[in-house]
């Protein structure tokens, strides 16, 4: 399961999505799809849930919701953003 660490954090304001490096200061706008797969990623939601919920939210397919999953998620792996409590 995925979690965000406290490095970084995610706001929303209205219809604008933001992800927070906490120690560098710097700002990346998000889409909705990436700060919705982001929210989820709280520890409790496996990756499958996530991609569930994703597919019925944004009416995607799986192939479509997973390749967007993945490109995300490994690239803020990368970047320690987020870290995999079952690795």
């Amino acid at each position: 399961m995925l979690i965000l660490t406290d490095i970084a954090s995610l706001k929303r304001e209205g219809d604008n999505f933001m992800f927070f490096d906490n120690i560098s200061g710097s700002i990346y706008k998000l889409n909705e799809l990436s700060y919705e797969i982001l929210s989820l990623c709280d520890g409790k939601n496996t990756n499958e849930d996530i991609l569930l919920k994703i597919t019925k939210e944004f009416d995607v397919t799986m192939q479509e919701a997973k390749k967007d999953f993945e490109t995300l998620i490994r690239a803020l792996l990368d970047k320690k953003y987020i870290y995999d409590n079952e690795c």
